[in-house]
């Protein structure tokens, strides 16, 4: 009895994980699911060296996404050579300061978009996704950076094959990120893309 009921006390005190459903993850209008291969790991990331500090958001964006991966379905490294590069990063306009980040309240002093050219007729893409950032010089040094450290994690989320946004705002997929690290819906919705069959392939690596 006293064993059966140290059990059943054990038990009870076991709690569910917190895994929540993911969102979308394709290309709404073309339903195309992309995500880098095994045999494409780590994938190479080359950051203009006139974006300034957006280097560094992208080293600890692509290092926030690593973390979401059980088992090292994505990787990533920096390549000092764009020929190399399977994601070319670059900030339109002049280089923004580099001032420290805050935890200041989101401003939205800049934006960001992560470019694809339509799949060729073996559904690969012919040339790698570019990542741009944009920023408004109406907004303080602060703001800015704080902005731009948060939308480029969310677009290397974009470069890992998140093609969608999440309706939620509190996820960095969110169209406006008001946060600047995957939450526990981005890492589902990442693993469950990872775990599923690509209808798209990246584009050949130079040799």
């Amino acid at each position: 009895m006293a064993l059966a009921a140290l059990l059943a006390a054990g038990c009870g005190a076991v709690t569910v994980p917190d895994r929540p459903d993911p969102y979308a993850f394709e290309e709404q209008q073309t339903g195309i699911v992309f995500h880098w291969p095994a045999d494409r790991l780590p994938v190479r990331y080359w950051v203009d060296p006139a974006a300034g500090p957006v280097a560094g958001y992208i080293a600890r964006g692509l290092e926030a996404w690593e973390e979401q991966f059980l088992y090292g379905e994505f990787r990533a490294v920096p390549v000092t050579d764009s020929s190399e590069a399977d994601v070319v990063v670059r900030v339109v306009g002049a280089t923004p300061a580099d001032v420290p980040l805050t935890n200041d309240p989101p401003i939205f002093a800049c934006g960001g978009v992560t470019r694809y050219d339509a799949p060729d007729a073996a559904n690969r893409f012919p040339r790698p996704p570019v990542v741009e950032l944009s920023w408004d010089s109406g907004y303080s040094e602060v703001d800015v950076a704080n902005c731009l450290f948060r939308v480029a994690v969310h677009e290397v989320g974009h470069s890992l094959g998140i093609l969608a946004h999440s309706p939620d705002e509190f996820d960095l997929m969110n169209a406006n990120p008001r946060v600047a690290a995957p939450s526990v819906r981005d890492r589902a919705t990442a693993e469950a893309l990872y775990h599923t069959v690509p209808t798209v392939l990246p584009p050949e690596r130079p040799r």
